[in-house]
């Protein structure tokens, strides 16, 4: 590494745990189209199936490994983040994916625990959960008082490539359009606090209690225009790195991404690799568009699909901001399976789609684990189940008959 990047490093560093000045690094290349996986991970009992605080003992296990991914803490010791290599392709997520379902599993059971997936634990109670020990979660504590431990929710982020900033900004605007249906598509957070929320994703909900919640403005036009936007934050005191910015979808300078954030983790990793050729086939139609930026018509159309797919999944109604008609969340991701399917560079595209269309089953993944309860499961069972299911190699097929 340079000495330019070593010190652009160590300034982003500092920014983020809040001992140095605010920093917005350049914003780096990287090809249209490459992807990386975030996978926050649940660490439970594995006895009891609550949260259980053994995130650092697994990290400790995983650091002896050689891997091309990295094992990451997050901000309680219940939760363990991964993050995948830089990606090309569906098969490629989908064999890392396996790998670190695997060595994580192998990692966990080693201190008594399992590994979940999901948005949120069905019966944690956030006044149990313990702070990471390292300064920029302390400070994160500080600042947010309880919301930090009550961010103890559990969420997938895809990084997808783009050459400049300028595109970057402009391909945050499309994919945040359809951000929602992304969150319905993932949801399968029912619960929260050891109560049917009524929601199929209550993840989401927790998300929006962060100051910096929510989208890019939308005068914001090129990475100029994002530069002076940080700038004045930064000057007011409100952020002092990327980090602090809890959108929907956020540039990532210094990995040359867009990133999606609102995902809830699947119930099975294999999930995630569709998940993500999902969102890179949307990056790539749009960058086929140059020049064209998305409609808008204000926050509160957002605002409202963001709601129907919290609240209702993929059974959920989306208002299209280009046309103003509406259709079912289920029925505009079948049309866009449809449409992209064509265009696609990905030779494993076919394969998302049908784990697509899996998701799609029976009202989604929320719609699933509610039915468990609706059998006469308890919230016990519930996060026994997610937590079987993502020790699988495969999901079994269809839908979740299999977990019982």
């Amino acid at each position: 590494m340079s000495e330019a990047a070593l010190h652009s490093a160590d300034a982003q560093a500092a920014a983020v745990a809040g001992s140095g000045p605010a920093y917005l690094p350049p914003f780096g290349q990287a090809r249209l189209g490459t992807m990386g996986i975030e996978l926050e991970l649940m660490v439970l009992d594995r006895l009891t199936f609550d949260l259980m605080p053994a995130a650092p003992d697994i990290l400790r296990l995983l650091d002896r490994q050689e891997k091309r991914w990295v094992a990451t803490p997050e901000i309680t010791t219940s939760m363990l983040e991964v993050a995948t290599s830089i990606l090309e392709s569906y098969q490629q997520a989908a064999a890392e994916l396996e790998e670190i379902r695997a060595s994580v599993e192998r990692a966990a059971f080693e201190v008594g625990a399992v590994i979940s997936g999901g948005g949120a634990h069905p019966f944690q109670q956030w006044s149990d959960q313990r702070i990471y020990p390292k300064e920029r979660y302390r400070a994160s504590a500080r600042k947010f008082g309880y919301l930090a431990k009550l961010f103890t929710v559990f969420g997938m982020h895809v990084h997808v490539g783009v050459p400049g900033g300028d595109e970057a900004v402009r391909l945050c605007a499309w994919l945040t359009q359809r951000a929602p249906l992304f969150i319905a598509l993932s949801a399968n957070s029912p619960c929260w606090q050891g109560e049917n929320s009524g929601f199929c994703s209550a993840r989401s909900n927790v998300v929006g209690a962060f100051p910096m919640s929510g989208t890019m403005p939308a005068h914001i036009r090129s990475w100029q225009q994002f530069e002076q936007h940080f700038h004045r934050l930064a000057g007011l005191g409100i952020v002092s790195s990327i980090k602090d910015f809890y959108w929907d979808v956020r540039p990532k300078p210094e990995y040359g991404t867009i990133e999606l954030r609102v995902l809830d983790t699947p119930l099975h990793p294999s999930y995630a690799a569709a998940l993500a050729c999902y969102a890179r086939a949307l990056c790539i139609e749009a960058s086929q568009q140059p020049g064209r930026w998305p409609t808008n018509d204000g926050p509160e159309l957002y605002t409202w699909n963001r709601f129907n797919a919290a609240r209702d999944g993929v059974a959920g109604l989306w208002i299209d901001p280009e046309t103003g008609t509406s259709r079912t969340i289920a029925e505009v991701i079948t049309a866009d399976m449809a449409r992209l399917a064509p265009l696609s560079d990905d030779p494993g595209f076919g394969a998302a789609r049908a784990q697509i269309e899996q998701l799609l089953l029976d009202g989604g993944q929320a719609r699933w684990l509610t039915a468990q309860l609706a059998a006469g499961y308890g919230m016990n069972d519930l996060a026994r189940h997610a937590s079987e299911l993502f020790s699988r190699p495969a999901p079994r097929l269809p839908g979740y008959a299999g977990m019982k």
